[in-house]
């Protein structure tokens, strides 16, 4: 839905020059420096176009990029902006002899080093310049009309761990004696320091959810909340939705919601604290639909390292959406998502194996400020279309694979799609590499998996469905489930009947692990292998291969998966 729109889900990696506040403290009155076109604004990104931080640089921050991110005299005395001030002068340091630490020799007076300044001046007026008197500010009329009320939801003041990528959820009741309309919503962010984005779960109370009565570490789970009905990033100024859409909550709906975090800490600092949230606007006048969303993409990513443009790709096959949807819907909003390996991507639709539309393309992706596309008219969504999603990477900057992960120096690549009316509980159709996930959804009506026969060399329907289970008792019956203790029955075992399956290489393994990640004896069949993987490959002589391009062997995916792990992307 578009209050997906810029939330994403979402990741920073520290290649680029982020509007977080270590970089303000890199250069004199960093914090402070004032907002051109808004009187009592403070213009937080200092180096990038967006007020917020994230997405393009502007001059000066193209200049301090360049500096290796210093303040010298260097970059003191240039005139990033072309006003006629050096950057000194406009940043309270006239002589070039602030130092990191330091009071700056001004306090006042203090102007933009990245936009020239007075932009009405004819020499200003003749500059390229970006716009950047733009409102910030969400311009939501609905929220003033009769009956609409709101609400705000905000993380009890919590440490915030000191690790770089930290994603924690708290619970949350939400207004249910009623149904009502969710219409718009507002940050409410306490720690610029560290917060990245955030993204509202509904909890359906006939499957059951987990509560976090407090904040709590959930990696990019939600407790059994699937639905995401609500979501901020870096830079967004909040959510509204069209005039006829709404998120349906209360007595009929989600009652209760998770609210996840991701706080970024690359400074690893222990003594952040954070309670940001946001404010939910809802109406008893109830619109004409329900909004909803639906995901596509791509959930095994190995992108090698040091290559100018390396593209993924994902496919939601006709015959899912024809087997799945129960009839059509439509498109108004989309949104692409990888972190900061993305360089473009585009989302199309096709209809009879031909190209009907392009939903949305980023021709230059940006993580830190993500392009919500807005689609008007909507676009028909139809049982039988197919969707395809195309990410492209840069992985210049690695030295190392990067595969798929929640991390900020992991990648992903997704299609949010938002849509009406709501209802359908096909809501996600991704792939694993070559395999379409839709074809091992567990139907509703049954509990079996529809499993791909045949994965490379292996039969993976009659492995899964009969091998591995005599596997796991066989290993429970030789090997130490806790995987401490190497059994000479269990090594044997693993080097007769398991280290040559195909069904235990490349891509079969990944499968095998990705499926299982939700069965609690998929734990003791891992412990139980574990606990004589070294010694059973040592004495066969079978090194792993290394190399990059290499699809990731049983024995060298320690947990790869759960590569979809949380309830927001999982089949």
């Amino acid at each position: 839905m578009m209050k997906l729109k810029t939330f994403l889900v979402a990741c920073l990696a520290l290649q680029l020059v982020k509007g977080y506040k270590i970089y303000q403290n890199r250069i004199p009155n960093g914090d402070r420096i004032p907002h051109p076109c808004k009187p009592n604004y403070i213009w937080h990104g200092v180096g990038h176009e967006n007020s917020q931080g994230g997405g393009s640089r502007n001059p000066f921050g193209l200049d301090f990029a360049a500096n290796l991110h210093k303040w010298n005299r260097t970059l003191c005395m240039k005139d990033s902006d072309g006003d006629g001030k050096t950057n000194g002068e406009e940043l309270g340091d006239p002589s070039c002899s602030w130092t990191e630490g330091n009071h700056p020799t001004q306090a006042t007076g203090i102007s933009h080093p990245g936009i020239c300044e007075p932009s009405e001046s004819d020499h200003c007026k003749n500059t390229t310049q970006f716009e950047f008197c733009q409102p910030s500010e969400l311009d939501c009329p609905y929220i003033n009309e009769t009956g609409v009320r709101n609400i705000t939801l905000r993380f009890t003041d919590w440490q915030v761990p000191p690790a770089e990528t930290n994603y924690f959820c708290q619970t949350f009741e939400v207004p249910h004696d009623q149904d009502y309309h969710v219409i718009a919503e507002f940050p409410e962010i306490d720690n610029r320091y560290v917060m990245h984005h955030m993204l509202l779960f509904g909890c359906d109370d006939r499957i059951g959810y987990q509560n976090f009565t407090n904040p709590a570490p959930c990696g990019m789970s939600s407790g059994g909340c699937q639905s995401i009905i609500g979501g901020w990033t870096l830079g967004s100024p909040g959510s509204c939705s069209p005039k006829d859409l709404g998120t349906l909550i209360g007595k009929s709906s989600y009652k209760v919601v998770v609210l996840q975090v991701h706080w970024n800490n690359p400074e690893l600092k222990s003594n952040y604290r954070d309670h940001s949230g946001m404010t939910l606007f809802y109406t008893p006048n109830l619109r004409k639909y329900n909004t909803q969303s639906f995901t596509i993409g791509q959930s095994y990513l190995n992108i090698p390292p040091g290559k100018m443009r390396h593209e993924e790709t994902a496919v939601c096959p006709a015959s899912c959406t024809r087997d799945y949807l129960n009839g059509s819907m439509y498109i108004y909003g989309a949104n692409i998502h990888m972190h900061y390996l993305g360089a473009s991507g585009v989302i199309e639709q096709y209809r009879d194996g031909k190209l009907l539309n392009t939903i949305a393309r980023d021709d230059a992706y940006s993580y830190d400020s993500p392009v919500d596309h807005g689609i008007d008219p909507p676009i028909e969504f139809k049982p039988g279309d197919e969707f395809k999603i195309k990410c492209v990477y840069n992985s210049m900057g690695r030295q190392n694979v990067t595969n798929y992960g929640d991390a900020t120096s992991a990648e992903m690549c997704f299609g949010f799609l938002s849509v009406f009316p709501d209802g359908q509980s096909f809501k996600v159709c991704t792939d694993f590499e070559t395999i379409h996930l839709c074809d091992a959804r567990r139907p509703e009506n049954g509990g079996n998996y529809r499993l791909p026969g045949q994965i490379g060399d292996c039969k993976f329907a009659e492995f899964w469905t009969k091998q591995s289970k005599l596997m796991y008792l066989n290993l429970v019956k030789y090997c130490d489930v806790s995987g401490t203790v190497c059994k000479p029955a269990c090594k044997k075992y693993i080097q007769d009947e398991i280290l040559d399956s195909p069904c235990f290489q490349g891509l079969a393994a990944a499968f095998f692990q990705w499926i299982s990640r939700r069965d609690p004896n998929a734990r003791t069949f891992q412990a139980a292998l574990d606990s004589c993987r070294e010694e059973a490959i040592a004495d066969r002589n079978k090194p792993v291969s290394s190399s990059p391009n290499a699809y990731h062997s049983f024995w060298t995916l320690p947990m790869l998966i759960p590569l979809i792990s949380g309830d927001l992307i999982y089949i």
